[in-house]
């Protein structure tokens, strides 16, 4: 099987501002960079079909909410950039393109009738949030902004969920060939140019297993954060399955596997090795040895 985990490349319009949150502008673009969303922002001077042909290159529009009301005619600010830009995007919306209102003082708003509208799903393909934290509001928006379609496989039990990286697959095939001599295996493959998303059956499949291993030799940024990314979507440490995550020594930095300590069970090994530890994992965490 393949599986893609937040690779699909989103890009998503940036609005402009009125005038009073242009610092919460700023901390959401450098939280942008390093989710790595990219970000599009239009010209002061730029006439509303430029807007909508650049508007349309992105999955979807952010637009930040201050005291000044850039939506509504009555508003102070309906004609400023940020006005301009909202009823440009607004345009555009479908299934496809989402407008995104943060509203991160909280009170700036609040209780107004549009808003409340896009509460309850009156307007369409617009989302409204007054999460504080440019990461959450990030977070949320990529959920939202990322078009995957859900695959659902047969849950195998197994003794191990064997997980790599397709980019390592000569030597995790040869591994998983060695451990399958003594113990069984549910092998999943990892490919990074597909937006499938797997979650649920990551999910289901490491319920089905008594313990899961995460192999990498080649893909070692990859491996580091999907492992974590993994644990923390299934329990932490109260998470049912064990998760061991193993590098092999030709490239494997230890350095990295600092990330792991008192969380993830970790390990840097020569090739010949690894199923031997994995066996050892095995035995160590289902009481066996």
């Amino acid at each position: 099987m393949n599986i893609s985990f937040f690779t699909q490349k989103i890009r998503v319009f940036v609005a402009g501002v009125t005038s009073g949150v242009e610092a919460h502008r700023q901390r959401l673009v450098k939280v942008f960079s390093r989710a790595m969303i990219e970000t599009v922002f239009a010209e002061e001077t730029a006439t509303e079909d430029d807007l909508a042909a650049l508007i349309r290159t992105c999955n979807g529009s952010v637009h930040i909410l201050g005291e000044d009301d850039f939506y509504n005619p009555d508003g102070g600010a309906y004609t400023s950039s940020a006005g301009v830009q909202y009823r440009v995007a607004q345009k555009i919306t479908d299934k496809d393109f989402k407008v995104f209102l943060w509203n991160p003082d909280g009170d700036a708003l609040d209780n107004c009738q549009y808003i409340n509208d896009i509460r309850h799903d009156i307007v369409e393909n617009t989302i409204y949030s007054s999460t504080l934290s440019p990461i959450n509001f990030v977070e949320e928006l990529r959920s939202m902004a990322t078009q995957k379609n859900t695959v659902k496989g047969d849950v195998e039990k197994k003794d191990i969920f064997f997980i790599y990286n397709y980019l390592d697959n000569d030597t995790a095939t040869s591994i998983a060939g060695m451990t399958e001599d003594v113990l069984s295996l549910s092998k999943l493959a990892v490919t990074m140019d597909t937006d499938t998303d797997y979650a649920e059956y990551i999910h289901k499949q490491l319920l089905g297993c008594k313990a899961c291993v995460i192999y990498y030799d080649f893909a070692g940024d990859w491996a580091l954060s999907f492992a974590r990314q993994i644990w923390k979507d299934n329990g932490g440490q109260s998470g049912r399955t064990p998760i061991f995550v193993i590098g092999n020594k030709d490239h494997a930095d230890e350095a990295a596997h600092k990330i792991f300590d008192g969380v993830l069970a970790a390990k840097i090994c020569e090739t010949a090795v690894i199923p031997l530890e994995i066996k050892v994992f095995f035995d160590k965490t289902t009481g066996l040895s």
